[in-house]
């Protein structure tokens, strides 16, 4: 029979220890630099938090990193300016083990910090105070054995029904920080150029697993928000992509692996010369990778020789689904009343910063929804002013049918654009989407065997058997405590199907055992 065995090796798979959701609350006061002019209104706080450095040990995850702050301001003297401040955070959470996870093998951790809500409040002229709320999603994975329920097989003369599954084996891994650099050259009435802030969008096009290593290919989007520092014209944006590459070590990933990785500038250093901007942008990459792995486990089994009582548990078993990234366009008209915005008002900048998000599988396809809160800075003749809103967002791709999933994925906006038209406004923005999708399977399983007393003999060679519509050929052969493989060569059954398939006995009406 195709999944009858004699008996079999212990199966390793993995399993997830700690799932949660936790929340850090940050605290801050920042003094700026007095060559810095004083803040007459804070217009923006942007933070961006790096991979965090994570340890697993001693019944806990510990992770710490930095957020870097962005913060946006007008000035005493009417000008817009951008100061860039710095914060250190660390979590403490409890993994909790049980006696079949195989510390041998190690434990795998996730961690993926993002920030929720960012606040900043000008405390003096000079000093603010700022607050973010940072939600991080905490994973530890490690390797439980699925031990073999009977010590002495032979001794009790086992049949053994056994099956396999497929499990998913999830790996991941974080690159060092990759420095990248590019010149913009200036035009001969730029001479007075003020750059007056930097952001960068990490945007990873390509992903591909080989033994131990992940490559990601991409670049990124780089924009610069500048100004001439003797012309009153609103300040303009330059936009410029930087190709990057990186192989991301990652231990146990395979060139059979599906793989995504998402990243964050770390670093962003501009520097004005005489006709060119230089820029230096550090790039830090997360990937993650996964595939199923099959492995085989006991359904059931009995004796042929001795009294047995047999327990059975169930098993959820994650499975890996689809793996990559991706890009999606958002594009949304509002009416000025609706986004908040007086008539007559300049669009000087926008950001798009992606929200919660929930997956769904519907008709053989995936669906990511969510919201993104658009901020958008504002001009008019007296000074610079700040709206918020937000938009939704669709991302679909192919799946593999309906039900619960569990997904990993990061979101984050590329590149945006709005500008008014009459009495509406119109944004434009491409989200780049990193996407790990998982779902789930049942199986039930032998969990525990216990031997009593051996059987009396029974002197008949047959006894003639007539199987019920609910019978197999493992239900009949288990009943009378015959051998699977006696039962079938006794009555001539072919060798396939399955014994517990219900296709074991078609058309057959009664059996010698």
């Amino acid at each position: 029979m195709d999944n009858y065995q004699k008996g079999r090796g212990t199966a390793r798979i993995q399993v997830p220890l700690c799932d949660k959701q936790t929340v850090t609350e940050l605290s801050s006061d920042f003094s700026l630099p007095d060559y810095q002019p004083q803040i007459k209104r804070l217009l923006r706080v942007r933070a961006t938090v790096s991979p965090p450095d994570t340890y697993v040990g001693s019944g806990r995850v510990e992770a710490s990193g930095t957020v870097d702050y962005a913060i946006l301001y007008s000035g005493n003297d009417g000008a817009l300016y951008c100061a860039t401040e710095s914060a250190e955070y660390q979590m403490s959470l409890p993994v909790e083990l049980t006696a079949d996870v195989d510390l041998n093998e190690g434990l795998l951790c996730d961690v993926e910090v993002l920030p929720d809500l960012t606040t900043g409040r000008v405390v003096a002229p000079r000093r603010l105070s700022v607050k973010c709320r940072l939600r991080s999603g905490v994973r530890v994975f490690g390797t439980r054995r699925l031990e073999d329920a009977v010590s002495e097989p032979e001794k009790y003369a086992v049949e053994r029904l056994c099956s396999e599954a497929e499990s998913a084996r999830l790996f991941f891994g974080t690159g060092e920080t990759l420095q990248l650099g590019d010149e913009i050259l200036l035009e001969a009435g730029d001479a007075d150029l003020r750059v007056i802030s930097a952001e960068g969008e990490v945007f990873v096009s390509e992903v591909t697993a080989g033994s131990g290593v992940i490559h990601a290919r991409g670049e990124v989007c780089l924009k610069l928000l500048c100004c001439h520092e003797s012309s009153p014209m609103p300040p303009v944006t330059l936009l410029r992509r930087i190709p990057f590459t990186q192989a991301i070590p990652t231990d146990g990933a395979e060139v059979n692996c599906e793989a995504c990785a998402d990243g964050v500038c770390s670093e962003i250093r501009i520097t004005v010369e005489e006709g060119r901007i230089l820029c230096e942008v550090g790039v830090r990459l997360h990937v993650r990778a996964q595939r199923n792995e099959r492995f085989s486990f006991t359904k059931d089994l009995y004796s042929t020789n001795t009294a047995c009582e047999s327990k059975k548990g169930s098993l959820t078993l994650p499975r890996a689904l689809r793996c990559g990234n991706g890009n999606v366009s958002v594009n949304h008209t509002l009416s000025l009343e609706e986004a908040g915005i007086r008539p007559g008002m300049q669009v000087v900048d926008l950001t798009l910063t992606p929200g919660s998000y929930a997956l769904e599988g519907e008709n053989g396809k995936y669906r990511l929804t969510g919201r993104c809160r658009a901020h958008v800075i504002l001009a008019d003749e007296e000074d610079y002013s700040a709206q918020e809103f937000e938009l939704p967002f669709r991302y679909e791709i192919d799946g593999e049918g309906d039900g619960a999933l569990d997904c990993d994925a990061r979101v984050s906006a590329i590149s945006c654009r709005a500008r008014v038209d009459g009495e509406r406004i119109a944004i434009d923005g491409e989200l780049a989407v990193s996407m790990a999708v998982r779902g789930e399977r049942r199986v039930e399983l032998l969990t525990e065997v216990a031997f009593g007393e051996p059987f009396a003999k029974s002197g008949a060679a047959y006894t003639v058997c007539y199987p019920s519509s609910d019978d197999t050929l493992w239900s009949v052969a288990k009943r009378y405590h015959r051998a699977v493989h006696a039962v079938s060569e006794a009555n001539a059954l072919a060798g396939s199907p399955a014994a517990d398939s219900p296709d074991s006995l078609a058309g057959v009406k009664y059996l010698l055992v």
